[in-house]
């Protein structure tokens, strides 16, 4: 449901301080924005034996039932051999590029509901952009796996 690809094991999560710490780089980068705009960063990140799986949603924590803007990574892993950490910078750059362009324009409307595939710093990488509430695909994920 969350991955790129279909997966036949459930996904680890990534540790909830490592979370709010690049919650925290984001609120901090674009504290501006989220003050004008009264939203905040949620990131979530899962590892699969295959896959990364990152997302940062920009949310209204006033009104939950407005959609978010949600941004998606997803990063094909070689299992037993790539380390999920050594390409968490990189990625954690593309939120940070994404962000920029979001907030630069004021009629930003880009949604991209399927992946998309991306470069950068030579790390080739899938990404959507969608109004999807990753906390609710989170917990619908884990209704369904139990």
């Amino acid at each position: 449901m969350l991955s790129k690809k279909e997966q036949n094991k459930s996904g680890i999560l990534l540790p909830e301080d490592w979370c709010k710490k690049v919650e925290g780089v984001l609120a901090s980068t674009y504290k501006e924005e989220c003050n004008t705009h009264k939203k905040k960063f949620q990131v979530h990140g899962i590892t699969y034996p295959n896959e990364l799986f990152l997302a940062v949603g920009l949310f209204d924590p006033e009104d939950l039932l407005l959609p978010p803007v949600s941004y998606i990574i997803s990063l094909d892993l070689e299992e037993n051999k790539d380390e999920p950490d050594t390409y968490l910078d990189t990625l954690i750059d593309s939120m940070g590029i994404f962000f920029d362009s979001f907030f630069a324009d004021s009629n930003w409307n880009d949604f991209q509901a399927t992946w998309s595939e991306a470069e950068y710093k030579k790390l080739t990488f899938h990404y959507k952009v969608s109004r999807e509430n990753l906390s609710l695909s989170i917990q619908a994920e884990s209704l369904l796996n139990q």
